[in-house]
């Protein structure tokens, strides 16, 4: 379904918080108490009445009296989604075969990350929900299906890439970053479909195999330095798919 152009992206190297006052006094007196004095009595008020105080805002700072209530969390700020005139331009650049066939490309997988890889935050079901309308609009049926399966697909794949994204951060031996790229690599495939996950990573899989062969071989203390380079040469030439382990 998809033509696969994508060329080498970068290894893509991947988020929290938590925030009280009582007081009270009390008077004690013993004997009793002698009669208070008469009072004169108190001349007429000249100035208008105090108002009565109003309680704090629900949104308003605590004082740090008893009594008062600690103002309510503030509900955390949405990262905005693209405007329209943002998402029409990136659809324009969206090249099509002879067929109808949406071609995607590393063009159109740098649109994508910007979407959801690269984000702050996630998007939202709501926000998701908006973007696709964005998405859709001006877009003749044929090619909105398929922008949108492609959209859907990297929408759920970004949010596991997200929650697994200190697995694959720090790798240090090589035999880790074999590992680490495998699980990239079933975890594309998983989500994003075999035709989709090829077009959008297959060349970078390719060429971080090739680098970790090198490794292998440079790093190998039974090899002559002319052993070495004379495996190093094939993958070299040609981006072959280093065997698994």
């Amino acid at each position: 379904m998809f033509d696969n152009k994508a060329s080498a992206g970068p290894w893509i190297a991947a988020v929290a918080v938590a925030l009280t006052l009582i007081a009270g006094t009390l008077y004690w007196g013993g004997g009793e108490a002698p009669a208070p004095p008469v009072a004169e009595p108190a001349p007429a008020p000249t100035q208008a009445p105090a108002r009565m105080a109003r309680a704090p805002a629900a949104d308003s700072p605590s004082s740090g009296r008893p009594g008062d209530a600690d103002p309510a969390p503030a509900a955390p700020e949405r990262e905005p989604l693209p405007e329209q005139a943002a998402i029409s331009e990136a659809l324009s650049g969206l090249q099509w075969d002879g067929q109808g066939r949406l071609q995607v490309d590393a063009r159109v997988r740098e649109h994508l990350d910007a979407l959801f890889i690269e984000r702050e935050t996630r998007l939202d079901a709501r926000q998701f929900e908006t973007l696709q309308r964005r998405i859709t609009t001006g877009l003749p049926d044929d090619r909105r299906r398929q922008v949108l399966d492609v959209v859907e697909r990297y929408y759920h794949y970004s949010n596991v890439y997200r929650d697994l994204g200190d697995t694959f951060r720090y790798l240090g031996t090589e035999e880790e970053m074999s590992r680490g790229l495998n699980q990239r690599h079933n975890l594309r495939r998983d989500y994003l479909g075999a035709d989709l996950a090829e077009a959008l990573f297959g060349e970078e899989e390719r060429m971080m195999r090739v680098t970790l062969e090198n490794m292998r071989i440079q790093s190998d203390p039974t090899l002559t330095e002319a052993q070495k380079r004379e495996r190093q040469q094939p993958l070299s030439a040609t981006p072959a798919t280093a065997e698994k382990r």
